[in-house]
């Protein structure tokens, strides 16, 4: 009996034994075809990646040309009525500028499917960006028909590079109010609509160029001055639209990017809810002139100063003039002795000093214009 168990014992070892060493071998054969099956699976992964990804390179360079075959456009404001124009602000890309026929051309691929630029409830779809007798959107801060624009659809293909200049710095499109000297008009409305159009489009660029339409001022009068003090601040240059593009010698120049509209009144009572929510547009405006004129915007006055303006370069002076300029000095001495008082004649100043005296002023006591 004793030996029989034993080789039943030692059967049952080998059995075991040879399972485990079956076992053992099989999963060694699994791992092995595994390893290979993935391995082989991840270089054909990676070369589809590859694949892939030089394929989307490829889509992204037919695409960008594609694009590039002609213009595009995008706008904020009021884009349910055609009427409502004077609402808009623009961005258009790829549009180049005829100097022959003194129109902007808009181009549209030949052939291609015609996209409506607007939906009129009443009209139904507009395929023009002229319509009316008014353009797309205002240029002027008191809109007027005069003062619309819009750029010309053309069915060609966009010129190519090689044949016509392509500016790549953001350019501004805007019309000057031409009416008598007003530096908050110019400030406020003229210049500051500018900067608004690009930061509300998202496009704002410190190398700007504003280009303007129709009435550019002539150089060494006061509005050209007022010019020449503010846009610096936030923008590369300002220019007449002709005289900046005859500088190139082609018949056409085309802009990657051109902004035009958005300028509306700031002082007008009607307008008055276009300016609400705008502090932080207008105190970033006001923050770059302040500082490109070298006034330092932390270091706030410390004791009350009352300024009072003597204007004397009023054109209607009866109007825009304190008549009883000395009473009202001598009011103030009498009602606030402890206060400094200056009697100030702007006219005597830069524009640049009068920035850095407004600033340590506490309370101005000025008239008008």
């Amino acid at each position: 009996m004793v030996p029989l168990k034993f080789r039943t014992r030692k059967t049952l070892l080998w059995l075991l034994y040879s399972s485990i060493t079956i076992l053992t071998i099989y999963y060694l054969h699994v791992l092995l075809e595994t390893h290979h099956h993935y391995g082989s699976h991840d270089t054909t992964l990676s070369n589809e990646v590859s694949l892939h990804q030089g394929e989307e390179k490829i889509n992204e360079a037919n695409l960008s040309g594609r694009l590039n075959v002609q213009s595009a456009w995008t706008c904020t404001g009021n884009m349910n009525y055609e009427s409502e124009w004077h609402q808009r602000t623009c961005a258009f890309n790829n549009i180049c500028y005829n100097k022959t026929r003194k129109i902007f051309q808009f181009y549209r691929k030949p052939g291609g499917i015609k996209r409506p630029v607007l939906f009129e409830p009443k009209l139904g779809h507009i395929y023009d960006f002229n319509i009316n007798n008014h353009g797309f959107v205002s240029l002027v801060t008191r809109p007027t028909v005069h003062g619309s624009w819009g750029p010309t659809i053309v069915e060609e293909l966009l010129p190519s590079a090689n044949e016509v200049p392509y500016l790549q710095h953001v350019h501004v499109l805007f019309m000057h109010w031409h009416v008598p000297f007003n530096p908050g008009h110019i400030i406020w409305e003229d210049i500051a609509s500018t900067y608004f159009a690009m930061i509300r489009l998202n496009e704002y660029d410190r190398n700007a160029v504003l280009l303007e339409y129709r009435n550019f001022p002539k150089s060494g009068d006061q509005f050209h001055h007022m010019y020449e003090n503010l846009v610096p601040a936030f923008a590369a240059k300002v220019d007449s639209l002709d005289h900046y593009t005859n500088n190139f010698s082609s018949p056409l120049v085309c802009f990657q990017t051109l902004v035009a509209g958005g300028a509306k009144p700031v002082f007008s009572i009607d307008h008055e809810p276009y300016t609400h929510g705008k502090e932080k547009l207008f105190y970033d405006y006001r923050t770059a002139i302040l500082q490109y004129h070298g006034v330092n915007i932390s270091d706030l006055p410390s004791r009350h100063r009352i300024v009072l303006v003597n204007k004397t370069r009023a054109m209607r002076r009866s109007l825009r003039g304190i008549s009883n300029l000395v009473e009202v000095k001598n009011f103030i001495k009498l009602a606030y002795p402890q206060i400094q008082l200056d009697v100030i004649d702007w006219s005597e100043y830069t524009f640049t000093q009068q920035l850095h005296e407004l600033h340590k002023t506490t309370i101005l006591i000025t008239p008008c214009g």
